[in-house]
């Protein structure tokens, strides 16, 4: 980038970053204030609406209380009564029962059936003497009892508002009872009833009109009032698409859980069919105070936009002009100082890109070029020096490490020939030491099968420490790597780790116990595994206590197959639990000053996990036990 670039852009932020912070600032500042008052228009609208839903209910509650004086229980008047009131207050449900839910008049289909007062909050509370109201949800089954099929088929709410399966059958309804009683004040009965909110069209139309002077704008409702059964849409003035009512409807996952689930208001924006609307959310809790649906009001968010545009171009316009002339004026400023810079930044442009020989001369128009001429050129210099010592260096550097290189593979082609060449050697004389053992060439005195046995165990301590350093040198190499396929853990290398670590438990007389899974199928290298779960054996003889137990257990939960080896003896300090898998530490201490060991194998198993995508760990109680496992997962997870 040359410096012209460099100032103009440093300029213009100079510039142009005060005008856009204040734009930005204005332009959030008019937005969240827009936002704002609209939000709180419409939680005041919500407070609003749900005191007149309040103040309606009750009404007709005290409406009902009134009209109940007229019901007269002499013979032939007690039905017409009812029929009477019922239409008067606009019912969908009035019915009359005793003390204790038998029904004695009204529209029970079922004078037979009880009616479930200790279910019904509303009729509980009229039997202790008061008149009782509030929002209840009637259940299919009660509606039926109430008012028989024709009120149970005239609450569904079907998906559309014709046509369609139901979403739900149940019934939101304004609930009233008030209580009859005897001349002792007892209460011998209860006339109860309700209207239906379930299509309550003139309700929430009526509620809607209450806080919103202006229905409509462009052509879209200005102002909605929904009440909701649970999350679905109960009785609402939104229209669908197709200018029919959005009945059968539900709220959005958002709000069902803080309004329904958590009992709270949720205020936000809602997109309601196709246009944006300020939404606010109450809980509507029946008399018992559970949460059986809400009450929502929302307002159309198109018109506030429109003013908060009106608002940011009224404020951007006097901006964007301050902004503009103060770009003229820094190009200005800029075109004069970076005149006399252009031949010093072309003479840097050719030096960036390796030039270090060209010296072009560079005008010297202002006191301050002078020095910068002055300077570059010794700074060409100094570049050229260092590069030329870099350079050297650099080739000093490759052959150092190339040779390093060589020395490494050369250590590490004499290692793994030279520990391959120890296994046949020792092989033979394990093999010679144990047929004098068992007396093939006849029998061995004590105290000679005593100095054969402990050789068999420098043996077979040297014969681990050949393998160690082999693995070692494959791992170095970079050839242990994993070649997976479908294996019977068990069979594939439970058994035959188990018999090549045989003879070790047998020279220190350890009992071992497996045990595994049958017919465990794994995705693993068996080879591997192998040299893994050898090394956890060999380790367990070598440092378990001698006529001790140990145990090799198997074990697969949640798809992760488990290899634990367990032996008696003295463990080791459980500080250095994480440090016994790095490579070449051993645990120094009076337990382990005799055995041999290279500290390569547990890093071996380590490395062996790893390309399975698996662990190991370690754990003991320090003089108890000492254990050691391997968990990899059954299977490889799935790719994306």
């Amino acid at each position: 980038m040359s410096i012209r670039t460099v100032l103009v852009a440093c300029m213009l932020a100079v510039a142009l970053v005060p005008a856009a912070l204040i734009g930005a600032i204005g332009v959030v500042s008019i937005n969240t204030s827009v936002r704002g008052e609209a939000q709180s228009r419409v939680n005041q609208h919500l407070e609003i609406v749900a005191a007149g839903y309040r103040d309606q209910l009750a009404r007709l509650a005290y409406a009902l209380e009134s009209s109940a004086g007229r019901v007269s229980f002499a013979p032939g008047g007690l039905s017409e009564t009812l029929a009477a009131v019922k239409r008067e207050l606009d019912l969908t449900v009035l019915n009359l029962c005793d003390s204790d839910g038998r029904p004695i008049a009204g529209t029970h289909p079922d004078p037979g059936r009880r009616v479930p007062l200790e279910r019904d909050p509303v009729l509980r509370k009229a039997l202790e003497g008061k008149t009782a109201w509030g929002t209840v949800l009637l259940e299919p089954e009660r509606l039926k009892l109430e008012g028989g099929a024709a009120l149970q088929n005239a609450a569904v709410i079907l998906e559309k508002e014709e046509g369609g399966d139901p979403v739900d059958r149940s019934a939101l309804m304004w609930w009233i009872a008030r209580p009859v009683t005897d001349e002792n004040g007892l209460v011998t009965a209860l006339i109860y009833g309700g209207r239906l909110l379930n299509f309550n069209y003139g309700l929430v139309d009526n509620l809607r009109d209450t806080v919103f002077s202006e229905k409509d704008h462009k052509g879209k409702p200005r102002g909605t009032v929904t009440i909701f059964m649970g999350d679905v849409r109960a009785a609402t003035n939104v229209l669908t698409q197709h200018n029919t009512r959005a009945i059968g409807t539900r709220v959005s996952e958002t709000v069902r859980e803080t309004v329904l689930e958590k009992g709270m208001n949720y205020s936000g924006e809602a997109l309601v069919v196709d246009a944006w609307y300020l939404s606010a959310y109450t809980p509507l809790r029946d008399p018992s105070g559970k949460t059986i649906g809400m009450i929502y009001v929302g307002l159309l968010r198109d018109p506030y936009d429109e003013i908060q545009d009106r608002l940011i171009a009224r404020f951007l316009l006097p901006v964007a002009a301050v902004g503009l002339i103060a770009i003229c004026a820094a190009l200005w400023i800029v075109n004069r100082i970076t005149r006399p810079v252009l031949a010093l930044s072309q003479s840097a442009s050719r030096l960036a890109t390796g030039d270090l020989e060209d010296a072009a001369p560079i005008p010297h128009s202002y006191r301050e070029l002078k020095r910068l001429s002055g300077a570059f050129a010794e700074m060409r210099a100094a570049i050229r020096k260092r590069d030329q010592e870099l350079r050297t260096r650099n080739e000093e550097l490759s052959l150092a490490n190339t040779k390093l290189e060589q020395s490494n593979k050369n250590y590490m082609q004499t290692l793994g020939f030279v520990t391959h060449e120890l296994k046949a050697p020792l092989a033979a004389i394990q093999m010679l030491i144990a047929t004098m053992l068992d007396g093939y060439l006849g029998q061995v005195s004590p105290q000679v099968a005593d100095f054969f046995t402990r050789i068999q165990r420098n043996c077979e301590e040297l014969q681990d420490m050949v393998r160690d350093y082999l693995d070692l040198s494959r791992l170095e190499r970079g050839e242990l790597a994993a070649v997976k396929s479908r294996i019977d853990l068990h069979q594939s290398v439970v058994e035959m780790a188990v018999d090549q670590a045989a003879v070790f438990f047998r020279s220190r007389n350890i009992a071992l116990s497996v045990t595994c899974p049958a017919g465990l199928t794994v995705l693993a290298d068996p080879g591997l595994l192998r040299i893994a779960l050898n090394n956890f054996l060999t380790n367990a003889a070598k440092y378990g206590r001698e006529n001790g137990q140990a145990s090799l257990a198997v074990t697969v939960e949640s798809g992760i197959v488990t290899l634990s080896v367990r032996n008696d003896g003295a463990g080791f300090p459980p500080a250095e639990a994480e440090r016994l898998f790095e490579k070449f530490y051993r645990v120094r201490d009076a337990h382990t000053h005799s055995k041999r060991g290279s500290g390569i194998g547990l890093f071996t198993v380590k490395h062996i996990a790893e390309l399975h995508g698996g662990r190991v760990w370690a754990e003991c109680e320090p003089g108890a036990w000492a254990a050691f496992h391997f968990s990899f997962p059954i299977a490889p997870p799935a790719g994306p």
